[in-house]
């Protein structure tokens, strides 16, 4: 992925509340079906990848027409997504 986190963020039209470890304790407990979750990254990025991760960790899934949207799930009204820290730059 060549973009920026920022220019992510600028492109996307889904705006994240917050971004939560994947893996976490407290993803255990806001995720609904975390090993369906965990399937689905599995997959996700899998030859061809349809799922990647930006310089902070976060998880972005390329849509049709070439934008990236944030991999994530609705908690009430708050939009929560979700990131791989370790994968984050140092």
């Amino acid at each position: 992925m060549n973009l920026t986190p920022a220019q992510l963020d600028a492109q996307s039209p889904i705006k994240i509340d917050r971004w939560i470890d994947l893996d976490s304790d407290e993803w255990r407990e806001l995720d609904d079906n975390p090993s369906f979750t965990k399937k689905i990254v599995k997959l996700g990025f899998q030859e061809p990848a349809y799922l990647a991760t930006d310089s902070n960790g976060r998880i972005w899934g390329r849509g049709e027409n070439g934008t990236f949207y944030p991999f994530h799930f609705n908690k009430g009204k708050t939009l929560i997504g979700y990131r791989i820290s370790k994968r984050a730059a140092n």
